[in-house]
């Protein structure tokens, strides 16, 4: 296909299992929960912080619980995607995670100012020792070196020092705390590090003004989208992913039978009569199966199904044809969900401190129960960009 760039292809794992015929194994996920009750426990006092800032539906929802994840299965969707249109390739045409699986999935807001902020990472201790009182110390070995470190904290050191917040703390540390919450939650659910365990300092920058409405839904999605765009050209033993994976399961789960569990049950979901609490689309796969078994050998079978996907087998519009959108039967829709609907076409830059990605609904029109034009509007997504 003339649209797919050489450099990409050469290096692509679809490339190098298809025509090479090298074998691999799946990716690594890097994303954590963060519903851990012993590790960082929500303080209700955080919620008149968190809820001006647009992300009170999505902490509420991971906070509560996620379901597990399924590695083998992500891989053989990751390994059809292509960095040219933003999209997975299937015998059955294109898909891609698009803004409308953002509010309905995660119910982030796309309204609000690009997440683009200095990521410099000078004196970022003492940066961080005003911005919240503490600091990591400084690692020394044996000889007294120095040691490089990530710029940021590990989750560990963020639970030992801000697991609970004091009782009758004012109102400046309360807000102090809920700061350091959100930055340990969207750091291990949205934008985890290569290394897993570690929350980024920049992340946290970016909550210094509390009040600053980010656009987090359209920053959330360039970063899956860069995630994807590096990690279906990975093939090392430690190959790995990062990003909003709860995102591209739950996205994946409601269209094809592919590596989909089994829906197990539902736990009670507490709103604290605030309706911005209400649970989003997330909830219809609230407590699944897990996976079990030899994971390479369900990755190979992953791969065989998607190689042999029908478009009976798709689910096109998971959320509802559009009359009858967002419909969610067994329970009461969060109206964050619903909020944006006006801003899920549109064709623009997402971004996401360094990262800019293009947004191409139009190549997925099927996608929102709309006819798909043949060939789609064409749009460089530029090897430069993604550098």
């Amino acid at each position: 296909m003339s649209l797919l760039e050489p450099h990409y292809d050469t290096r692509h794992r679809a490339y190098l299992m298809s025509e090479k015929k090298q074998v691999f194994g799946p990716l690594r996920l890097r994303c954590h929960e963060a519903s851990s009750l012993q590790k960082m426990p929500y303080d209700e006092r955080y919620t008149e912080y968190i809820e001006p800032l647009g992300l009170l539906p999505f902490i509420h929802m991971v906070t509560r619980r996620t379901p597990s994840m399924n590695p083998s299965a992500i891989t053989a969707l990751v390994d059809r995607w292509r960095p040219e249109t933003h999209s997975f390739h299937l015998r059955t045409g294109e898909m891609t995670v698009t803004l409308q699986d953002m509010s309905m999935i995660l119910a982030l807001p796309i309204e609000g100012k690009p997440l683009c902020i200095d990521t410099s990472c000078e004196d970022w201790r003492g940066k961080m020792f005003d911005l919240i009182g503490k600091a990591p110390d400084e690692i020394v070995n044996k000889r007294g070196e120095k040691l490089r470190v990530s710029a940021g904290a590990t989750f560990t050191w963020i639970s030992q020092n801000f697991k609970t917040c004091p009782e009758g703390a004012s109102r400046d540390v309360i807000k102090l705390y809920a700061r350091v919450y959100v930055w340990y939650v969207i750091t291990r659910t949205l934008f985890p590090d290569c290394s897993g365990n570690t929350a980024q300092w920049h992340w946290l920058k970016a909550l210094t003004k509390m009040e600053t409405k980010w656009s987090w839904g359209s920053a959330a999605l360039a970063f899956l989208y860069r995630q994807l765009d590096e990690a279906c050209c990975r093939i090392g033993k430690d190959a790995c992913i990062g990003g909003p994976l709860l995102l591209l399961s739950i996205w994946s789960w409601e269209r094809f039978p592919v590596g989909r569990p089994r829906v197990l049950d539902y736990k009670k979901y507490n709103d604290h009569g605030n309706q911005l609490r209400r649970p989003t689309w997330a909830y219809q796969w609230d407590i699944v199966s897990e996976f079990s078994g030899d994971p390479i050998a369900a990755y190979q079978t992953y791969t065989n199904e998607f190689d042999n996907l029908t478009p009976e087998q798709v689910e096109w519009e998971p959320y509802g044809p559009r009359s009858q959108l967002g419909n969610a039967s067994t329970f009461t829709l969060n109206p964050a969900c619903m909020a944006e609907a006006h801003l899920w076409y549109l064709h623009c830059p997402l971004v996401c401190m360094w990262a800019v990605e293009h947004h191409m609904p139009q190549r997925v029109m099927r996608q929102f129960g709309l006819l798909q034009p043949c060939p789609p509007e064409w749009k460089d997504t530029s090897i430069v960009l993604h550098g």
